[in-house]
């Protein structure tokens, strides 16, 4: 009975790893197009060819378009609605910042929840290291860094 429970969670295990790969993929093979974040079932793809950077006081400040991706309903996904998204890094104190309307700053804590934005941490390193050139946090491994590449 043991082995037969052991069995099935070994099964479960293995199939929800191949569809959470199988979801992490380009879905259009556009080589602009790079998987920053994702969240229960939509993927957010950053345009590259969008990334825009400039120097605001002590933070240097990356703006670019992104497309959400629908992964359980992908006819649903409006390849043509184009959002807007702002990162800050203070580079001196390794924190980054969500730039929200009128500029206001909200902290990126990439040790905290998802409502405090961790889950965008990855993403905001991608971000820096394909504009930059350089690693932001600096925690990942070499083959995060030479997929970026890519």
């Amino acid at each position: 009975m043991v082995k037969k429970i052991f069995s099935v969670m070994l099964i479960l295990g293995v199939m929800l790893t191949i569809s959470v790969a199988a979801a992490a993929k380009n879905p259009r093979d556009d080589k602009n197009l790079m998987l920053f974040y994702q969240h229960q079932g939509y993927e957010y793809f950053l345009k590259k060819n969008s990334l825009d950077w400039e120097n605001e006081d002590s933070l240097r400040c990356v703006s670019f378009n992104y497309i959400i991706y629908d992964s359980r309903t992908p006819a649903r996904t409006n390849w043509d609605n184009v959002k807007v998204m702002e990162f800050a890094y203070d580079v001196a104190e390794r924190k980054v910042y969500f730039v929200g309307e009128n500029k206001t700053l909200m902290f990126l804590n990439p040790k905290g929840t998802i409502a405090e934005g961790s889950g965008y941490a990855m993403g905001a390193e991608k971000i820096f290291y394909l504009v930059f050139g350089e690693k932001f946090y600096g925690t990942y491994d070499e083959d995060f860094y030479t997929s970026i590449e890519d």
